[in-house]
């Protein structure tokens, strides 16, 4: 199998690795290859994009085929689409004064 670069990780102190989402692997026949899949959630280097990788690779012993889709956001626009476009819900504790907002 390809082995995933590290352009999208930081190694060291603060080590950032993606999140597997999703990840099969299938083999239909004995004379069929091999079929790899995985979906990947992580950060740029720099933390400035979050990124999704999908990762397809068919191996065999007479050939190994592979093709990784890289999409990417800036992470402040990835934020701002979320708190604009999510399900918000609030939480706080029992003391915490009850604020009313206009009517």
């Amino acid at each position: 199998m390809k082995v995933m670069s590290s352009r999208y990780t930081v190694e060291g102190r603060d080590t950032v690795r993606p999140l597997i989402l999703t990840q099969r692997t299938a083999a239909p026949g004995l004379d069929t290859p091999i079929i790899f899949q995985e979906t990947s959630l992580g950060l740029a280097s720099d933390r400035s994009q979050i990124v999704v990788r999908r990762y397809f690779e068919r191996y065999s012993p007479d050939c190994a085929d592979w093709v990784e889709y890289i999409h990417s956001i800036a992470t402040a626009e990835f934020i701002h689409w979320i708190m604009t476009h999510g399900q918000l819900r609030i939480e706080c504790s029992e003391n915490t004064p009850k604020i009313h907002g206009p009517a």
